[in-house]
């Protein structure tokens, strides 16, 4: 059961991470690409998108958005701690939570978040 900062995450439908080098990339004039200067300089970083859909009733659904947006709050501290089926723990910060509330479908809450992995300062 995918969990932040252990508030449930209901059903993750995709989990998308991407870790990516801080390359510093140099092409040369008149060069093809196998030419270009490549240094490993900047470090890394890992961004986890998740979509997933929250269950339950409307009271349950408000308690979930008031539990995110509480983390989310513009000081979120040393980070929280991400756990799913692929990561046994990472310490994030949340980018962007966004949810769709649909009418037809009251007891359900499709939602995505961007979280990114380090150590907050």
């Amino acid at each position: 059961m995918p969990t932040l900062n252990g508030t449930d995450l209901g059903k993750v439908t995709l989990e998308s991470p991407t870790k990516e080098s801080g390359l510093f990339i140099q092409p040369l004039p008149l060069t093809d690409s196998d030419k270009a200067l490549l240094m490993d300089i900047l470090g890394t970083n890992r961004t986890i998108n998740i979509t997933g859909e929250f269950t339950g009733t409307k009271s349950q659904i408000q308690t979930f958005i008031a539990a995110i947006e509480a983390l989310q709050n513009g000081n979120q501290g040393s980070g929280f701690t991400y756990v799913s089926d692929l990561w046994p723990n990472k310490t994030v910060l949340i980018q962007t939570f966004s949810a769709e509330w649909q009418e037809a479908n009251t007891n359900s809450l499709p939602y995505t978040l961007t979280l990114i992995e380090g150590s907050a300062l």
